[in-house]
């Protein structure tokens, strides 16, 4: 996220199966993300992209600056969250999970319905765009690994959005491709995650 304000920083991939003593001294229940900033440490997605948008101002500031368009953007925020339970359910079934897929799909429908126009801020990406692309990011791996169907038939807003998302500059410095997704899926599911895939 840090990325979409050009400030400088550096990104410490950690094991979250066995967690530093140092993560957990700055962060106690072991929560990433985590930041610091001089010598002071901030935990929670949402709240960590707030700060920073109120502390350094980009151009275009993520979250707007009326009340209630800003707490839409965290009720879709705090939506998003939805998809996790259907998406590793999914993923770690052998044999497709029909029921996860269809709770997948139906995630996905309501998300097609909430875009408007080229991102869900409008002519550029704002908050809501950024913390949700991750997921988006990695539905390449479902396809590979569980055939799951995302086209551009069922979801062209979507699929539109994403090619969008992905041709944008912050979201080119720090986005993996499909075939590195996979393959720390992969490691995962085989029970030996390897945090630093793509790190080379």
């Amino acid at each position: 996220m840090s990325c979409s304000f050009h400030n400088s920083h550096e990104t410490v991939n950690v094991d979250l199966k066995q967690k530093p003593d140092w993560l957990l001294a700055k962060s106690p229940k072991g929560k990433v993300p985590c930041i610091e900033i001089n010598g002071k440490t901030m935990i929670e997605s949402l709240v960590i992209c707030e700060y920073l948008d109120e502390a350094y101002e980009p151009k275009n500031l993520l979250f707007s600056k009326d009340p209630w368009k800003k707490a839409e953007q965290k009720i879709l925020i705090e939506q998003s969250s939805e998809i996790l339970g259907p998406f590793y359910s999914l993923l770690r079934s052998n044999d497709g999970d029909k029921e996860a897929s269809k709770k997948l799909r139906d995630f996905l429908h309501r998300f097609e319905k909430n875009l408007k126009g080229d991102f869900y801020g409008g002519d550029h990406p704002d908050a809501v765009d950024y913390m949700i692309w991750p997921w988006y990011e990695r539905l390449g791996v479902l396809s590979e690994l569980r055939d799951f169907d995302f086209s551009e038939t069922e979801f062209p807003h979507l699929t539109g959005w994403c090619k969008r998302m992905a041709s944008d500059e912050t979201v080119k410095a720090i986005m993996f491709d499909d075939k590195t997704h996979v393959a720390y899926a992969s490691s995962s599911l085989n029970g030996t995650p390897n945090y630093d895939i793509g790190l080379d």
